[in-house]
């Protein structure tokens, strides 16, 4: 179970080469919800896309990569957003937070969903439109083993996603 899936059950929110430091990008506008984000072409294969949320696998690792988006039916604050998520029965900790007016990061680890022995690092960051009524947003997670090459990974994908209008 990825983090995408722990805020979807949250009953409030939503009606390289081989290696990490990927060679080829490209930009991924998503103009239905009005975001775009830049994702690693030749690192990460899509597995999955339904309706607007997209899930890409790392061709030569373990990462997980989720790109999706949804409405803040509830008009929470990124504040309140975030700490909602934080209390999510899968996180195991969180160690970095970050808020903005308009968007917010959340990190830490996660115990794995298949009881596997050790944590893995999250790491998600949403934006939301001018009105906070809609949000866009990353998830990636990786073994904590992967940190160091997953990093140029994650800042390029937290430098990139925003809304386009």
């Amino acid at each position: 179970m990825r983090f995408r899936h722990l805020w979807l059950s949250l009953p409030l929110l939503v009606s390289a080469s081989h290696g990490a430091a990927a060679a080829s990008w490209s930009n991924n506008p998503n103009d239905p919800v009005q975001y775009s984000i830049d994702l690693p072409d030749d690192s990460f294969a899509l597995q999955e896309s339904v309706k607007g949320h997209r899930t890409l696998s790392e061709r030569a690792g373990n990462a997980i990569l989720d790109v999706y988006s949804g409405s803040n039916t509830k008009g929470l604050s990124p504040a309140q957003f975030i700490e909602q998520l934080s209390r999510a029965s899968r996180i195991a900790d969180v160690t970095y937070r970050a808020i903005g007016r308009s968007w917010f990061v959340i990190s830490g680890h996660y115990r794995r969903e298949t009881g596997d022995p050790g944590m893995l690092i999250y790491y998600a960051k949403f934006v939301f439109s001018p009105d906070l009524s809609r949000f866009a947003a990353f998830e990636i997670s990786y073994s904590t083993a992967e940190k160091a090459r997953m990093d140029p990974v994650v800042t390029r994908l937290e430098k990139t996603l925003r809304f386009t209008r």
